[in-house]
This record gives structure tokens, C-alpha cells and sequence, in this order.
């Protein structure tokens, strides 16, 4: 019997990857088919008629109407290839200040003077709530886990503890780098391919510039088209 593939999508853990390799090599690769870049993945043993794919992501309302039509158009475009769509929100932080070194995040002084930013936590705990279900009801016999988020350590190492018959593959996202080679300490944390038990499944940017939806997919026009946000 062939094994029957869930893969779940840490979404915006890849989209701030591909948002850096588009800034830097200015090739838009933002109107991904996972299906497609999951097919990628499989081997004979794999049932390609049994693969269910889960993204997990969150519309971020405080960006604009804009940018949140165009995740809208993009959601609906994951529906057409049969991809279940899980949503979390973003939630307001506080802070006194920046981290020395830390990337912008656009965080808004607020009255009191401290800085506010918006972060995204809920799909963290809804990636791992579907991993232990999904285990548990014996829904899967191989997961490709699309994340480099240490976070995970923890859930995917009780995943294998309560089935350690299950193949957890953790697929992170690869760096913004035409090199040939990368050392795969820079595309996922040794912790998370340690816990899955296997070798982590490491991608380059070909692959994802070879997964792209047509710019015209089911009547959805590529929203990303000379976007830049």
C-alpha cells in the first residue's frame, strides 16, 4: 500500500522567504502552486491520488484593502487546486524598543510611547493542533511539514512519540541565494530536522520559480504582477 501524504504550509514562514528572494533578484514568485511544488516531492512509494495539503496563514487587515485582496485572490487560487485553507490573526505587541539589529517591522508609536506591532501567532498552534490530530486519527502515513520554525521541535517530536510509524519531513523554506550549495544549518534549524527523525527535504529557488500558477489561473489574474509590498 502506497503511503498517503498530508502536507501542511507554514505560509507566512515561506512568504517572508519569497518576498526577500523577489526584492533581491527581482523575479516574482509570489503566485506559488504548492500543489504542484508538493507533487514535486513524491516518490512511487507516495499515492499521488491520496495528498492533502493545509495552509495556514492569516490576512493581515492593517496592511490595507489592497494587500489583503490580493492574499484574498490568492486563497481562492490554493481553493482551485483543492487546498484547505486555515486562517488565523494577527495580534498588537507592545514594546520599549527594537532588538540591536532587528529588521523593521513598521511598528506604530502609540500614545504612551511605546511601539506597537502587529505579529502573526495563531497558525503556529493550528499547524500543530492539525499534525497531532491528524496523527492520532491515523490520516497520514507521510507529512512534509513546509517550515524552517523551531517552534515545531516540540510538537513533531510528540507526533513521533505517539506514532513512530509516521514519516514527518520537515521542507523549510530555502535562503534568497543563487549559490549552489548552502549549508543546511541555513535552512532549517538542526533542532526541528533532529526531532522529525529524518533528513530535512532542502528545496532551492528553481523549484519555486518552476511552481508557478499561470498569470490567468480559473479566472484569478496573478495579483503580484509589478507589486512590491
Amino acid at each position: 500500500m502506497k503511503n498517503r501524504i498530508l502536507a501542511l504550509i507554514d505560509g507566512f514562514n515561506y512568504y517572508h522567504k519569497i518576498k526577500n528572494y523577489e526584492k533581491k533578484f527581482d523575479i516574482p514568485v509570489k503566485w506559488l502552486n504548492y500543489r504542484q511544488l508538493i507533487e514535486s516531492f513524491l516518490s512511487d512509494e507516495d499515492d499521488k491520488n491520496n495528498v492533502n495539503i493545509v495552509y495556514f496563514s492569516a490576512l493581515a487587515l492593517f496592511r490595507g484593502f489592497l494587500s489583503v485582496k490580493r492574499h484574498q485572490t490568492y486563497i481562492s487560487a490554493l481553493h482551485f487546486l483543492n487546498i484547505e485553507t486555515v486562517l488565523g490573526n494577527f495580534k498588537n505587541k507592545q514594546i520599549s524598543k527594537c532588538a540591536i539589529k532587528e529588521k523593521c517591522q513598521n511598528c506604530v508609536i502609540t500614545p504612551s510611547g511605546s511601539l506597537q506591532r502587529h505579529e502573526e501567532k495563531e497558525s503556529d498552534v493550528n499547524i500543530a493542533i492539525r499534525l497531532i490530530e491528524d496523527t492520532l486519527l491515523d490520516k497520514y502515513d507521510k507529512c512534509f511539514l513546509l517550515s524552517g520554525d523551531s517552534d515545531f521541535v516540540s510538537v513533531v517530536k510528540r507526533a513521533k512519540t505517539l506514532r513512530a510509524d509516521k514519516k514527518i519531513i520537515i521542507v523549510p523554506p530555502p535562503p534568497p541565494t543563487n549559490e549552489r550549495y548552502i549549508k543546511p544549518s541555513k535552512y532549517v534549524s538542526q533542532d526541528l530536522a533532529k526531532a522529525s527523525q529524518n533528513n530535512a527535504l532542502l528545496i532551492n529557488f528553481q523549484r519555486i520559480r518552476d511552481c508557478q500558477l499561470p498569470d490567468n489561473f480559473n479566472g484569478l489574474k496573478n495579483p503580484f504582477i509589478s507589486i512590491s509590498h
